[in-house]
């Protein structure tokens, strides 16, 4: 995993007394430095930006930082937050929901969960992959009371929005 410390990016790209990602213009410096690490990032690396050190985002800046970095680079790469608040999370959910997008993200506590559009089966089954480790479809199903194509069209879901990985037969969360 590649961690990228928003810290250290808005100290380059906006200022070493600022700690807070507020405004559209503060957003595209913030996004811009966010890309300039990944370029130094395999393309196979989960890109994990660290906004523990973020005191405040608001929506235009979680709209240019998250928004259109998974709009502009989440076909080709996973992304995984890291250290949010529930503040952070609610600026961050508006944004995922205006585009249809989701990410995993680990809160200040070592919680993990998914953010943005997901439906409720299929966050079931991210949640059982994070609290019990990598599985089938014939256990997602059998550990949730689901039919197999139910488990399986969660699976499939969750796939495509990039928040878990698969291996043959096996899915594993990618907070895991």
């Amino acid at each position: 995993m590649g961690r990228i410390d928003l810290k250290s990016i808005l100290h380059r790209t906006v200022s070493r007394l600022y700690g807070d990602l507020v405004t559209r213009p503060t957003g595209k410096a913030v996004r811009g430095g966010i890309e300039q690490s990944l370029a130094e990032l395999d393309g196979e690396q989960i890109a994990v930006i660290d906004f523990s050190t973020v005191r405040c985002l608001d929506i235009s800046c979680a709209d240019e930082i998250v928004g259109k970095l998974l709009l502009e680079h989440g076909r080709a790469r996973r992304f995984l937050l890291h250290g949010v608040t529930p503040s952070h999370c609610e600026a961050i959910e508006q944004v995922l929901e205006r585009h249809e997008l989701a990410v995993v993200a680990w809160d200040r506590e070592g919680r993990v969960r998914v953010l943005g559009p997901v439906d409720d089966t299929a966050r079931r089954a991210f949640t059982l992959l994070t609290d019990e480790g990598p599985a089938g479809p014939e256990e997602i199903a059998t550990q949730l009371g689901l039919p197999m194509d139910a488990a399986q069209q969660a699976l499939d879901q969750l796939l495509g929005q990039r928040l878990v990985q698969q291996a043959a037969d096996r899915y594993r969360a990618l907070s895991t």
